[in-house]
Parts: structure tokens; sequence; C-alpha cells
């Protein structure tokens, strides 16, 4: 398992780029971050060089909607987009969500007006014409379920069971789902259940304790169990720790580099 540091909500004491050379002093060789197109990707290229740091997983979509056939051309666009800044980057994962997610999170559109089902078949329909796009330029596209109680009312994608289904129907080895374990302890539970039943459909996990966001060990999550039973099931991907620190960034990041 390979850790990384999410650099939008760690290290947030200092500008953008200065959380590079922090990340790598508290011991990650990986980091990640949400949006790409508002940041100076030479500057994040010649930062990654320097530390020897990888960049492990950016977002993928920005303002179109999975759920949305009318967004369909453009959806696919941006990804093609953020496909040419992954491979500037040397980036291996794209995370992509149901909804388009604005300031803060806050689903942009709820389409209330659509049913359950036609939002998961336009989602399938634009995941299948994302996948040979993924293969031919050899990224992976991970899907986030998130949670609809806190977060980001409104999301179409809230269970693993669903985010799963749905990669089911794509059958392509670079369409996996992002297993974010602080959303889905919030949505379903079950947590050491579900990463057996699902390890193989798993392309990226994210790590933050329940209630509260913050780092392992400040909730109600049992985090030795739960990366024993990645361990046991031979999880080899990312651990990307995308929390915030309940005090400061160093102190905590250096405790997430000793966890496993």
């Amino acid at each position: 398992m390979k850790k990384s540091a999410c650099i939008e909500m760690i290290f947030t004491e200092v500008d953008f780029y200065n959380r590079f050379k922090l990340a790598k002093e508290a011991g990650f060789t990986n980091i990640e971050f949400w949006s790409w197109d508002d940041k100076d990707l030479d500057r994040i290229k010649a930062l990654c060089e320097e530390y020897g740091l990888t960049v492990a997983s950016f977002s993928g979509d920005k303002d179109f909607s999975l759920v949305d056939m009318s967004h369909q051309s453009a959806y696919i666009d941006y990804v093609n987009q953020s496909i040419q800044a992954a491979q500037k980057l040397d980036c291996k994962n794209l995370v992509i969500h149901s909804n388009s997610l604005g300031e803060g999170g806050i689903v942009v559109n709820h389409y209330e007006e659509k049913s359950n089902y036609e939002k998961f078949g336009a989602m399938v329909s634009t995941l299948t014409k994302l996948a040979t796009i993924a293969e031919e330029a050899g990224i992976t596209l991970v899907l986030e379920a998130l949670n609809t109680e806190e977060d980001h009312v409104g999301n179409f994608l809230a269970y693993t069971r669903d985010a799963v289904t749905a990669i089911k129907c794509v059958a392509s080895p670079n369409i996996k789902i992002l297993y974010d374990i602080y959303h889905m302890q919030l949505m379903e539970g079950k947590v050491i259940n579900i990463i057996h039943e699902n390890v193989e459909h798993i392309g990226y996990i994210h790590v933050a304790d329940a209630p509260g966001r913050l780092e392992p060990g400040t909730g109600e999550i049992n985090y030795t169990n739960v990366f024993k039973a990645l361990s046991d099931v031979n999880y080899d991907g990312y651990i990307g720790f995308e929390l915030m620190p309940s005090h400061d960034s160093m102190d905590v990041a250096k405790g997430l580099i000793a966890l496993f």
C-alpha cells in the first residue's frame, strides 16, 4: 500500500506550492490534489522532481455531470483534457464523480426531475465511452461515491454497491471505484466486509475518520483493523489521506506515515 497526502487539506498553513516540501519532510513520496486547471502544472512537475514526489491522483471532472446525458460530450472532452494534464505529471489516476461539485463540494444540480434509472443509464453510457480512452492513455478513472448526509447533499452516487454495479457494467480494467472510507462510513458502514467483497474493483482508497473527517484515531473507525483487512486482501494501491488535521499538520502527517 502506498501512502499519499492530499495537499488540499494537509499543510494548509502554507501556500499550495510550499506544501510539496512539507509533504516530503513528513515522509511522503506521493501527493494528491483536487482541481488541476487552476494550477501551474509546470511548477507542480518541477516541485515533484525536486522533492522526489509522485502525483498519485487529482480530479478529472469539474463542471459536468455523469448523470446528465446532455453533458456527455462536454464531460468526455474535459476528461480528455485531464488525461493530458495527468500524462504531463506522470499521474496514473483521475478521480471522477456522478455530479458536478461546486465551491466547498456542494452538489451543483440534484437532478430531482430525473429518475434514478435515467441517471444510472447516463452514467454507464458515458463511462463506457471513456473506458477506451482511459485504456489507450494508460490512466485509471476512479469513480467516487460521496456521503449525502453531511457533505454532498443531492449527490446521486452515494453507496459502494451502486459504484461497483456501474463499473461492472462497463467492464474495463481502467474504470474502478475510489472507496472513500470516511464517506462510506457515514452512508453504509461495514467497511471491512465491503473491502473483502469488492477489493478487485477498488482502484484507490481515501482515508479519514468519522465523524469529523479528521485523522485516524479521532473518530469511530477502527483503522488498525481496516488496514489489517487491506493487507489480508493484498491491496497494493494508494491510500490517500484526504483529511483535516486536528492539530499541527506536520505532526499529524508524520503520524500518518507511521500508521502502517
